[in-house]
């Protein structure tokens, strides 16, 4: 008797359950949109990303960060093996010993570190150039099967991002390269580097947060000015409502390497090598 009471009880609830389950689903639709948490006005800009016809599209495709998906103000693999590459250039002599038979061949430690500057800016310019390759095979691919659509970007401009993202690239494996001079464990550097792009966002999110958007003090974080110095403001998106311009993010990743290559070149003279 007390079996089939608990089983009634169990079946009456059911229905309401049944009846409420319609508007729950709508709900969850309507909050899980693709226009969902976004403001309105963003939503031109990011439908601009995906019309082949469109400039905002167009610089997204040539942006050498985007084809490693650091569009759009994150930091994408191809920000990350620039940083590695750097760091690795300098950490493995250190790991390895290597870096003794250097220093008496040439006992000028800053040639040194030049010398390495040199190797890993060549190295990042090579990257860049399969880079460019495929972007810009990418954006032709786009453009020929678009039906009515052609290249809206003037030459100028094209050349333009192309030559922010190579200079990105290059600041960027300098970044790493100063890094991992200052810090000399491979593995530490690693983790550093690992930290940093993991903790930026949430920096630059925490502060966007707490200031309600009112705050451009983290803006001026490494990663982000590169994203910013390659795309440029005209990429539309997330980058659309940047403070300042391509120039002044590129200058301020310049002097982000240039603090950290000037403290790597003083602690490698300073210090013992081994």
């Amino acid at each position: 008797m007390g079996a089939r009471v608990r089983r009634d009880r169990r079946h009456a609830g059911r229905p309401g359950f049944l009846i409420a389950l319609p508007r729950v689903l709508d709900g969850l639709l309507g909050a899980t949109g693709p226009a969902a948490g976004l403001p309105a006005e963003l939503g031109p800009d990011l439908g601009a990303l995906a019309d082949p016809a469109l400039p905002a599209f167009q610089r997204s495709v040539l942006d050498l960060l985007a084809g490693g998906g650091g569009g759009g103000g994150s930091t994408g693999l191809t920000a990350v093996c620039m940083l590695l590459l750097g760091a690795l250039a300098v950490t493995t002599d250190f790991r390895t010993g290597g870096v003794v038979p250097t220093a008496l061949v040439q006992p000028s430690r800053l040639r040194v570190l030049a010398g390495k500057a040199g190797a890993t800016a060549t190295v990042a310019l090579l990257v860049g150039a399969g880079l460019v390759v495929v972007s810009a095979a990418g954006l032709l691919v786009a453009l020929t099967t678009t039906p009515d659509a052609r290249l809206a970007l003037p030459a100028g401009e094209v050349l333009g991002i192309w030559a922010r993202g190579l200079a990105v690239l290059v600041l960027l494996a300098w970044f790493g390269l100063g890094l991992g001079t200052l810090v000399r464990g491979q593995v530490a550097t690693i983790v550093v580097v690992g930290a940093l792009v993991l903790l930026e966002p949430l920096v630059r999110g925490a502060v966007a947060l707490l200031s309600g958007g009112t705050s451009a003090a983290a803006e001026w974080l490494p990663l982000g000015l590169g994203s910013l110095a390659s795309a440029g403001p005209g990429a539309g998106g997330l980058l659309a409502g940047a403070p300042f311009g391509a120039a002044v993010a590129l200058a301020g990743l310049a002097a982000w390497a240039a603090v950290l290559l000037g403290g790597g070149a003083w602690s490698f003279v300073r210090r013992d090598v081994v």
